[in-house]
C-alpha cells in the first residue's frame, strides 16, 4: 500500500517537473520567436513576452485556486457552465471578432477571449460526469446522449465560426474519454467509425479545407515527390516551405537560442500555429529530440496517472486532458514537417496565447483538486 501510494506522488510529481520544461522551454520560444513581432507592432521587442507571463501567471494562480476546491462543487456546476459555454460560442458568431475569415475572438472590455478555449475544460467535466455514472445507469445509450448532446452543439457552433481543427480536438478527446470508460466498446467504435467519415466529409466540403487537403494528399509542397509544383512556392505551400526551410537551417545542434531567421516575417504565425519550427531551427535535431522526448513523457505520464485512478470521474477527466495534450501536439508538429496537413492548432504549454493557456491550467487545478466528501 505504502509503495502504491509512493508511486502515485512520484507519477504526479514526474508530471509536474516535464510541464514545467515545457513551460520553460515554451518562454524561451516565445521571447524569441515574438521579438521581432512585437517590435513592429508595439515598439516593444518585450510586448508579448510580458502579455505570455502575464497569462502563465493568471493560468497557474487559477489552477492554485482550482485546486483547493473540492471538485464536487466544480460537478455540482456543470449544468451551469455547459450552458453558459454554449451560449457565449452562439454569441460569438454574432459580435465575435472576425480575423482571416474566422470569427473565434470575443472581445470582453480591454482584453479578447478565445471561447472555444474555455470549452475544453468544462466539456471535460461535463463528460466525465455523466459518463461516471454508468454503472449507476446500465443504459449506456441514455448515458451517452446525456453526455454528448450538450458538447454535441458546443462543437457544431465551433465549426460554424469556423474552427475545423478545434471542433475536431474536441470530439477526439470525448471519444477518448468514451473508450476509457465503463460503456460497452461497441458504441465509441461505431461513434469513432461516424466521426471519420463525418470529419473527412465536413473537411472536403469547405474549399479552403480541401485546398489544404488536397496539397497534403498530392504532395503538392514536396520537391522530392513528381507532383511538386514550384509555382506554389509563394502560395499554397509558401508557410510550409519556409518552415521546412527554418527546421532544416538549423541543422544538428541549431543557430543558437534567439538567433531565429523565420521570426522576421518569413514564417507567419511563428510564436503560435508554428512554434514548433523555431524549435529546430535554434536549437537543432538535437533540440527538438529532446523536446519531443520532454512532451511525450509528460503525455505519458496523464494517462498513467488516469489509469491509477480509483475516482471515476478524475479518471475520465485526466485522460481527457492527457487526449487533448496529445492530440493538439500531433496535429502542431506534424504540420510543421509536412505529415499532417497545416489546422492552426497550437502546441500546448509552449504556444504564445492567453486563453489555450489559461485553459489548460484550468483543466491542471480540476486534475489536483480535492477528493474529500
Amino acid at each position: 500500500m505504502k509503495l502504491k501510494l509512493y508511486f502515485d506522488k512520484y507519477l504526479l510529481k514526474i508530471n509536474l517537473i516535464f510541464i514545467t520544461l515545457l513551460i520553460t522551454f515554451g518562454l524561451f520560444l516565445v521571447s524569441s520567436a515574438t521579438a521581432v513581432e512585437s517590435l513592429r507592432l508595439y515598439g516593444d521587442n518585450f510586448y508579448m513576452i510580458k502579455n505570455h507571463l502575464l497569462t502563465l501567471s493568471i493560468g497557474i494562480a487559477s489552477a492554485l485556486v482550482i485546486k483547493r476546491v473540492n471538485y464536487k462543487r466544480i460537478l455540482n456546476s456543470s449544468n451551469y457552465l455547459i450552458i453558459f459555454i454554449s451560449i457565449t460560442l452562439f454569441i460569438l458568431l454574432t459580435y465575435g471578432d472576425n480575423f482571416w475569415g474566422s470569427t473565434r475572438w470575443l472581445p470582453i472590455g480591454f482584453v479578447s477571449i478565445q471561447p472555444s478555449e474555455v470549452a475544453k475544460p468544462i466539456i471535460l467535466i461535463w463528460v466525465a460526469n455523466h459518463l461516471s455514472k454508468v454503472e449507476l445507469d446500465n443504459n449506456n445509450l441514455k448515458t451517452i446522449w446525456r453526455a454528448l448532446f450538450m458538447p454535441g452543439i458546443a462543437v457544431v457552433l465551433i465549426f460554424m465560426q469556423p474552427d475545423y481543427g478545434m471542433a475536431a480536438t474536441i470530439a477526439f478527446i470525448i471519444l477518448i474519454q468514451l473508450l476509457f470508460s465503463k460503456v460497452n466498446i461497441i458504441y465509441p467504435i461505431i461513434l469513432a467509425i461516424l466521426g471519420l467519415f463525418g470529419g473527412w466529409y465536413f473537411l472536403s466540403i469547405a474549399a479552403y479545407r480541401e485546398n489544404r487537403l488536397r496539397v497534403w494528399l498530392e504532395r503538392i509542397c514536396d520537391p522530392t515527390s513528381e507532383n511538386f509544383q514550384v509555382e506554389e512556392l509563394l502560395d499554397k505551400c509558401f508557410q510550409l516551405h519556409q518552415s521546412l526551410i527554418a527546421i532544416s537551417s538549423g541543422g544538428l545542434t541549431g543557430l543558437g537560442p534567439g538567433t531565429s531567421r523565420a521570426r522576421w516575417g518569413a514564417l507567419p504565425s511563428a510564436y503560435s500555429d508554428f512554434i514548433s519550427v523555431i524549435i529546430g531551427e535554434e536549437y537543432g535535431f538535437v533540440g527538438y529530440i529532446v523536446f519531443v522526448f520532454i512532451l511525450s513523457v509528460c503525455i505519458i505520464s496523464f494517462f498513467l496517472i488516469a489509469i491509477r485512478q480509483k475516482n471515476e470521474f478524475k479518471r475520465l477527466f485526466i485522460v481527457g486532458l492527457g487526449a487533448w495534450i496529445l492530440f493538439q501536439s500531433v496535429l502542431n508538429l506534424g504540420a510543421s514537417v509536412y505529415l499532417l496537413p497545416i489546422t492552426g492548432i497550437v502546441l500546448p504549454f509552449v504556444s504564445y496565447g492567453g486563453s489555450a493557456m489559461v485553459s489548460i491550467f484550468i483543466a491542471l487545478g480540476i486534475m489536483h483538486s480535492r477528493q474529500y466528501e
